[in-house]
């Protein structure tokens, strides 16, 4: 079932360094540890097997929306460090649990009415680490065609803003929107193919909630002077991304 999607008063967002560590977001000691385990140290799927999470016998990590928020802030904020350990395939199945939510009800957390929007809101100031610090580098070499990428972490990457249920249900509150078009906008200068694609995706998905169409024209603009030449494909896309019309 959604939580109550009825938000309380903006607030401040706040411009003060923030401490990224578990314990400067608010977690219990000890709770952090056990999230990631949950997410992330899990069997990748053989043959005709199913995600973790698909287990008729799966025992669901309890937590507070509140929580959930803080925890995927710390999972965004230290994701280069704390997902080092686990696979592509790992981090994949772990983060769709995050983005999906025909896997969980984690999508919805950051946006319940008990959750403050400042908290919502540092959440995603911590999101462009995510795919700065860990996928950006996991799919640096990556060069697929569009849409066509492989692997769980490649779903998630292309995907998130596609399916991403969060922005969804608050695109008509001007924080999630100035926020959701910062990590756009920052994820389309990371130096890696498939997240600038990434970006474009959400771009060409978002940009109707978005409603900045001299922002994200300056910014595609931006991206295309820096666009090695020869990559027609991108370039094309990412023409079609500024209007809205992208797959």
């Amino acid at each position: 079932m959604k939580p109550n999607l009825i938000h309380p008063s903006q607030g401040k967002r706040g411009a003060q360094e923030v401490d990224w560590t578990p314990r400067g977001l608010g977690l219990v000691p000890g709770r952090y540890e056990a999230v990631v385990s949950y997410l992330f140290d899990r069997p990748v799927p053989q043959g005709q097997e199913q995600e973790w999470y698909w287990a008729e016998d799966l025992q669901e990590f309890v937590a507070t929306s509140l929580e959930w928020t803080r925890f995927q802030a710390a999972i965004f904020a230290n994701a280069e460090t704390d997902l080092a350990a686990f696979s592509d395939e790992q981090v994949g199945m772990g983060l769709n649990y995050l983005m999906s939510n025909s896997v969980s009800d984690v999508p919805y957390a950051a946006i319940n009415g008990a959750v403050p929007l400042d908290e919502a809101m540092r959440m995603m100031r911590a999101m462009p680490m995510l795919w700065r610090g860990c996928i950006g580098p996991r799919l640096a070499s990556d060069r697929s065609r569009i849409g066509f990428i492989e692997g769980r972490l490649g779903y998630v990457c292309h995907m998130w803003f596609d399916v991403w249920a969060t922005y969804t249900n608050v695109s008509n509150v001007p924080a999630w929107t100035d926020a959701v078009w910062h990590v756009l906008s920052d994820m389309l200068t990371v130096p890696c193919r498939a997240v600038q694609i990434a970006a474009l995706h959400g771009i060409g998905h978002e940009g109707g909630n978005l409603d900045r169409w001299s922002e994200i024209n300056a910014a595609v603009d931006a991206f295309l002077k820096r666009l090695p030449a020869g990559d027609d494909e991108l370039r094309n896309y990412a023409e079609a991304a500024r209007t809205g019309n992208v797959l």
